[in-house]
């Protein structure tokens, strides 16, 4: 249904629980402009997961009250592939192993989600030029998303993801984690390099990616 026409991601008074019932996060209000970088601050199970969990819509968490708004569009109630087609991504604090393989997941995103003009081949050869500037030396198009990786790994594996998609808002929940200060200063430049419109919303433990992402925003969980 039609809200108020606010543009960007909105976060309307928002309660999230577990499936079973346990409230995480209370009553919070955000909002994500277009192409502006955001910081998600705050200790460990304040709800900063739970927020992007919940964001992405994720069956993992229950909205108890509230909205999520897009463009003043409540898509609380959408499912995951619906909010994707939308522009958003989530790149997951722990990411699983998906049995499809990278040249097969690229055939789908192109034939599911808007990409602009980029065919397959011009898709591909972008992922193995990005998969090279995140040090991910063992990438492989017909290897199986995430499947026999390292933690490290999985990371640049779902980073190698977004930059395939494009998101209007990238999700991030620790990029960083796994990682040597060597691979996140090279994924902050990478993602620092970006050149199409997008937002990143960074959840990062560690000084060192936001302190060379220089996010514009940083909004502290404990302090909303």
């Amino acid at each position: 249904m039609r809200g108020s026409m606010r543009k960007g991601l909105e976060i309307k008074q928002l309660t999230v629980a577990t499936k079973d019932g346990k409230q995480i996060i209370k009553d919070i209000s955000l909002h994500f402009s277009d192409q502006t970088n955001y910081a998600l601050l705050g200790h460990n199970g304040c709800g900063k997961t739970t927020l992007v969990s919940a964001i992405m819509g994720s069956p993992e968490y229950r909205v108890v009250s509230g909205q999520i708004r897009l463009d003043g569009t409540d898509i609380t109630d959408l499912p995951p592939n619906e909010r994707a087609k939308l522009g958003i991504f989530l790149a997951m604090q722990s990411p699983i192993e998906i049995p499809i393989s990278y040249s097969n997941f690229l055939r789908s995103v192109l034939a599911n989600i808007d990409t602009g003009e980029r065919n397959f081949f011009d898709v591909l050869d972008e992922l193995k030029q990005d998969a090279s500037r995140l040090g991910f030396d063992d990438f492989d198009p017909q290897r199986q998303l995430n499947a026999g990786f390292s933690g490290g790994e999985k990371k640049k594996s779902e980073i190698l993801q977004m930059l395939a998609i494009r998101p209007r808002f990238a999700l991030l929940d620790e990029p960083d984690s796994g990682l040597d200060r060597d691979s996140v200063s090279r994924l902050a430049e990478r993602l620092l390099a970006i050149d199409y419109p997008t937002s990143l919303i960074v959840i990062s433990h560690h000084d060192h990616l936001l302190n060379e992402l220089k996010p514009a925003v940083t909004y502290n969980l404990e302090e909303l």
